[in-house]
């Protein structure tokens, strides 16, 4: 997966196929609302093991009822395919939780 930035447009096309992410600064962002505490780790741990299997890793803070998460390829000084598809993997993992 190419570690190159994104040209401008690439990024706002690559947005619109985002649900929960937006662009702040050279970052994807997203913070997202859980019923309790117990479940914003438990998201978060889903989080962490993205995170693991694509060796890319975010800054992911958890507060009581929400995570907030940003994250960037900091090599490259810019957003590049790499933070797209950890997004999106992100957002696909989101709709499978089993919050039994």
């Amino acid at each position: 997966m190419s570690e190159e930035p994104l040209a401008e447009d690439e990024v706002d096309r690559k947005l619109q196929e985002l649900e929960i992410w937006g662009q702040v600064g050279d970052k994807l962002a997203t913070e997202i609302e859980f019923n309790s505490y117990k479940e914003a780790v438990f998201f978060a741990n889903t989080v962490f093991s993205v995170a693991e299997k694509q060796f890319h890793h975010p800054k992911v803070t958890v507060e009581y009822g929400s995570v907030i998460i940003d994250v960037t390829t900091h090599e490259a000084e810019g957003l590049t395919e790499k933070d797209f598809a950890f997004a999106k993997e992100v957002e696909e993992n989101l709709g499978e939780m089993d919050w039994s």
